[in-house]
């Protein structure tokens, strides 16, 4: 079994989601895409801190870069990526979607409202409606509703002040279950739904149905017991855990499931089936035994400098990085404010091979100013000049005029 140093491992780390390689000149569309195939996802959040966070991973690596090109390559054809729930909201490509047939193939295993004993069927019956709303041209949920009747009352659930309509709770529904995907983002950054043919006509248009083909009713039954796995259809387990043992280079299983939020069972016999093949190997970091997978570069040394959106792949499975880098991270976006550390979007600043410290980001669109409001160092790490340097240059790409770094005015010049 292979020996490695953890500064070796996080060496293969950063290298597989190609933190290590020098920004271009001048990104292109085809730098884009290379990220993405190597990333294998980009999660979405809606928080825009400093900007969305599907941006963010991309300009960690190549620098500067035209937003628009990437909106591009994900919302018109041929589309380099759809949305699904593959780590929580995130881009895949096509092919990873149809991976997830057990998940499209089960969705009825959680009641949206199809089941619930007096008004089941009126939901039932307003998902047939939304379908054929769609079926005329791709519309948000606010859309949809404005050209669908339903009688049903709508939902407060009191999470964080949302309390979604039961249009908008139909359309989910019908987006865990492959059924409808999403043809863009508008200004509000709201979902505009479409047929899932109409997004990528490589997916499959998958049917409304409320369980297996030999039970078509089995998941309205609010007393039948859904396991999963019930509808006969698996995920390609494989296929995933193949695309993030390569995406992270060096893992742990818990890492590996973690990526496409698989169980640990099946996921467990797709590392056994990789390392059969030679594709995974076994290898021992500082006691830890882990996985390599076999292509992975090991450089000697890493230049790598960059502030990590809290959704990038390299920090977003938390227990990673504590292991490999020795480093307790969280977003605190959800933290009371009286009990934030680091800030409210703290973002983990890479240096070299190490995560050095915590910056809590704020774009000032009024003032044109990238706010760094609080620094935290690493022990024994301080390296405000390269963190300066970072800052001045996302401030550039966000079209703002300078950086205020913990009340240090810098102009961009």
């Amino acid at each position: 079994m292979q020996r490695m140093t953890r500064a070796a491992a996080r060496r293969t780390a950063i290298a597989a989601t190609v933190l290590d390689r020098p920004r271009p000149a001048k990104a292109t569309a085809r730098h884009l895409k290379n990220v993405f195939a190597t990333l294998g996802l980009t999660q979405i959040d809606s928080v825009a801190r400093v900007v969305r966070s599907h941006y963010l991973p991309y300009f960690s690596r190549l620098g500067p870069y035209p937003r628009e090109t990437l909106d591009r390559l994900f919302y018109t054809s041929p589309r380099m990526g759809v949305e699904y729930w593959a780590h929580a909201a995130a881009f895949v490509p096509p092919q990873t979607w149809k991976h997830f047939a057990r998940a499209h193939s089960e969705w009825w295993r959680n009641d949206f409202g199809q089941r619930h004993p007096e008004t089941g069927e009126e939901f039932r019956n307003l998902q047939a409606r939304v379908l054929a709303a769609l079926s005329a041209r791709p519309m948000s949920a606010r859309e949809v509703a404005e050209v669908v009747d339903h009688d049903l009352p709508e939902i407060h659930r009191g999470h964080w002040g949302w309390n979604p309509s039961q249009v908008k709770v139909a359309l989910e529904a019908l987006f865990a279950g492959g059924i409808i995907s999403v043809a863009g983002r508008n200004d509000h950054f709201e979902r505009i739904y479409a047929l899932t043919r109409d997004v990528a006509p490589e997916l499959p248009q998958l049917p409304l149905t409320y369980g297996p083909p030999d039970d078509p009713a089995l998941g309205l039954d609010p007393n039948a017991q859904l396991p999963r796995g019930i509808s006969g259809v698996e995920n390609d387990v494989v296929g995933l855990t193949r695309i993030a043992a390569r995406a992270l280079g060096i893992s742990r299983p818990e890492d590996i499931a973690d990526y496409f939020r698989q169980r640990r069972a099946p996921t467990d016999v797709a590392i056994s089936e990789l390392i059969d093949s030679g594709e995974l190997r076994e290898v021992d970091v500082e006691g830890v035994p882990a996985l390599k997978w076999h292509e992975a570069r090991t450089p000697r040394t890493v230049n790598a400098r960059a502030l990590l959106a809290p959704f990038d792949p390299l920090v977003f499975y938390r227990p990673r990085i504590e292991w490999l880098f020795d480093f307790h991270y969280r977003i605190e976006i959800y933290t009371p404010a009286a009990k934030r550390i680091y800030g409210y979007y703290v973002t983990p600043f890479l240096l070299g091979d190490r995560l050095v410290g915590r910056v809590d980001l704020h774009r000032d669109r009024a003032a044109g100013i990238l706010r760094a409001h609080q620094v935290t160092w690493e022990p024994g790490e301080e390296h405000t000049a390269e963190l300066a340097d970072e800052l001045m240059t996302m401030a550039a790409w966000l079209g703002l005029t300078a950086v205020d770094l913990e009340g240090t005015h810098l102009p961009l010049s």
